[in-house]
């Protein structure tokens, strides 16, 4: 027997603006850190801006950020209004392994970049899609010389 109740599981993406998109390109890390230079970064980020500018999102790209770049970055978009935007979009091009992306100076956490948008500290988001899109190089392996050809991906 039909209940005559209907879920609707998608997001509502009507707003008047699709919503930001933030990408992370690290290509250039400290001496200290002893990681390469990353190959092929930069032909990547032009074709993610090129795609996220077609879906009309505002796309803003960041280069070679440190650690403590990152996290200001991200703790203050979090603090933006989005209440006119659909949803919210974060590329990080980097070095990185299981859980951890690297500033130009080490490590991050992903669990502290995404914390900054969750609904209760970040409430012009709070039912909205929310996508981190993580691709890396993960330290010690060859890297590829063709951009697009093959990634890792790191889970958050």
């Amino acid at each position: 027997m039909d209940s005559g109740i209907f879920l609707d599981n998608r997001y509502k993406m009507d707003y008047p603006e699709m919503g930001l998109c933030i990408v992370i390109n690290n290509k250039n890390f400290h001496k200290s850190t002893g990681m390469a230079a990353r190959s092929g970064t930069d032909v990547d980020a032009a074709n993610i801006r090129e795609t996220f500018m077609n879906l009309k999102y505002e796309v803003r790209n960041k280069n070679d950020l440190t650690c403590e770049e990152i996290m200001e970055l991200m703790c203050n978009v979090s603090k933006e209004d989005h209440s006119k935007r659909s949803s919210f979009i974060c590329v990080i091009l980097s070095h990185g392994e299981e859980g951890i992306i690297f500033g130009t100076n080490g490590p991050v956490d992903l669990k502290r970049l995404t914390k900054f948008f969750r609904g209760d500290l970040c409430r012009s988001l709070a039912g909205k899609p929310k996508l981190f899109i993580i691709q890396v190089t993960i330290p010690g392996e060859i890297q590829r010389m063709d951009p697009g050809s093959f990634s890792h991906f790191v889970l958050c």
